[in-house]
This record gives C-alpha cells, sequence and structure tokens, in this order.
C-alpha cells in the first residue's frame, strides 16, 4: 500500500466587515464579474440588521432575508439561520451553512453560547479575529467569509479592498 497525496495545502481565511447589505451586494458582484469561482463564500449577519437596511424596520421573520439571498444566488442557495445567545437571530449563506447548523445532541453548532466562536477556531482562525469577528456580528454588521488557497487570496483581497461602495 502507498500513501498518494492528493491536495497538501491548507486553505486559509478572509474576512471582510460591511455595513450594509448594499455594500456586501456591491462586493459579490464584483466577485461574480471578476469571474472569481475557486473560493468558498458564506455571508453571516443579524437578520434584523437586514430589515433596519432594507426596509427600515424591525423584524425577525426570516423568510424574505432568504427570499432576497435566493435572488442573488440562485436556485443553488445554501441557506440558514440560528439564534446564538450572545448575537442574536442569525442568518448563515454559502459553503458554511452545514458547519454552523451541524447538530450535536440535537442542537446546532452555532447555537451553543461558545459555539460561533468554536466554529472559527475550528477553521484555524486565531483568537483575535475570531472576537473581532463576532463583535462585527454583534455590532449589526455584516461578515464576508471566503476561504481559499493562500495564492489565489490576494486577487479577491485586492478585488475588494478596490472596490467603491455606497455607505
Amino acid at each position: 500500500m502507498y500513501l498518494k497525496r492528493y491536495n497538501s495545502k491548507q486553505k486559509q481565511i478572509y474576512f471582510k466587515a460591511y455595513s450594509n447589505v448594499y455594500q456586501l451586494e456591491t462586493a459579490l458582484n464584483r466577485i461574480k464579474v471578476e469571474d472569481i469561482s475557486y473560493f468558498q463564500i458564506s455571508i453571516l449577519g443579524k437578520v434584523s440588521q437586514y430589515y433596519m437596511d432594507t426596509v427600515n424596520c424591525f423584524s425577525e421573520n426570516i423568510g424574505p432575508v432568504k427570499a432576497y439571498w435566493k435572488s442573488i444566488y440562485g436556485k443553488g442557495l445554501k441557506f440558514g439561520s440560528f439564534f446564538n445567545p450572545e448575537l442574536g437571530n442569525i442568518f448563515i449563506v454559502g459553503s458554511l451553512v452545514s458547519t454552523f447548523l451541524h447538530k450535536v445532541d440535537g442542537k446546532s453548532l452555532a447555537t451553543l453560547s461558545s459555539g460561533s466562536y468554536g466554529i472559527f477556531r475550528g477553521m484555524g482562525v486565531d483568537e483575535y479575529e475570531t472576537t473581532e469577528c463576532l463583535k462585527t456580528l454583534r455590532n449589526g454588521k455584516y461578515l464576508l467569509i471566503i476561504r481559499g488557497f493562500e495564492e489565489n487570496l490576494w486577487q479577491i483581497e485586492h478585488v475588494l479592498e478596490n472596490q467603491k461602495t455606497k455607505s
């Protein structure tokens, strides 16, 4: 028997916070225009913040949030939501949905008080960055998470850091 090396490279993670859903949508459109398809993209955000950005009201109804992201992502949408005692009602879109909603003893990992922290740490994010990501969510910003190989992440970082966004 022999050992075959399939992929010895470790994926890295890039985070970018957005103050409103329109900035986030602009970033996603830039990614589409650049045809950068070799990344795994996920989005985390507060359900209530989505409503404040789009209709200036408070709601925790997840239906319209899912419909919005389906209009952006299409039929292949991976979408979920969870309540975390420290963060509130959070929606998640993209490749990390199954990780955040993975069940342990009948509860999603992300619903546990330290679940989201543990998920980020398990992905290899250092303690400081994990804490900053959770603060970002708690403060009502959206978190764009991109996983890819280090040599390719510079491209996405360049595209997103140089975009013009409306506030």
